[in-house]
């Protein structure tokens, strides 16, 4: 890997180390006050900050557009300054565990766009384009599950309908009861049978 995009390991790493000390803490009942809480999650955001140096180049400021869509889970970014603390930054509702999931997954992300399984953006990622994306993939969700329902309501009439013109044949292959004594048509109309033995009527006994 060149040296530009080295900030990949670091964070890599960086993360890594993060999500084994919460885990500890987690395994080990060791809650920590708001306070430290606070701390942690912004100290997280300015070192994610630091390795990045967004400032550097277009890449680096577009990874690090990407890394806080997934750390707005826990952090308020727009009041996120990685020079002064201030506890407005980190959302009310965050836990460890929240914490965790998150960094974990920012970890995966880091690892993917390394690999380059995941391509990196052609622009900032801004809030409005995250919302844009959240909205077209919720949309084509959306889709993909009408399209299944439809799928299955077609699968479900046309069987409904095979049914039916069965149950229609099966009515009228028996709807006309033979009589047992009824005599023999051949006869009825031409005064002899030519089936001779093989009619059922003539041989009905």
């Amino acid at each position: 890997m060149s040296k530009k995009s080295s900030y990949f390991d670091d964070l890599i790493k960086e993360l890594t180390a993060k999500i084994e000390q919460l885990e500890s803490g987690i395994k080990s009942n060791l809650t920590p006050t708001r306070r430290e809480l606070e701390q942690f999650v912004w100290k997280t955001g300015r070192v994610v900050r630091l390795l990045i140096k967004p400032e550097t180049d277009e890449a680096r400021k577009i990874f690090w557009s990407e890394t806080k869509g997934i750390l707005k889970d826990v952090m308020v970014v727009e009041k996120f300054n990685p020079g002064s603390f201030t506890s407005s930054c980190v959302r009310e509702d965050v836990l460890e565990k929240g914490l965790l999931l998150t960094l974990t997954k920012l970890l995966k992300y880091t690892e993917s766009r390394k690999r380059g399984s995941i391509a990196a953006p052609n622009e900032v990622q801004t809030m409005e384009t995250a919302a844009k994306k959240a909205k077209l993939k919720e949309e084509k969700e959306q889709t993909e599950k009408e399209v299944e329902e439809n799928k299955k309501k077609y699968e479900y009439a046309g069987l409904a309908e095979k049914w039916s013109k069965l149950a229609d044949f099966a009515e009228k292959w028996d709807e006309v009861d033979t009589d047992p004594d009824e005599p023999c048509p051949d006869i009825k109309q031409h005064g002899n049978c030519s089936y001779g033995r093989q009619c059922c009527f003539c041989n009905a006994d």
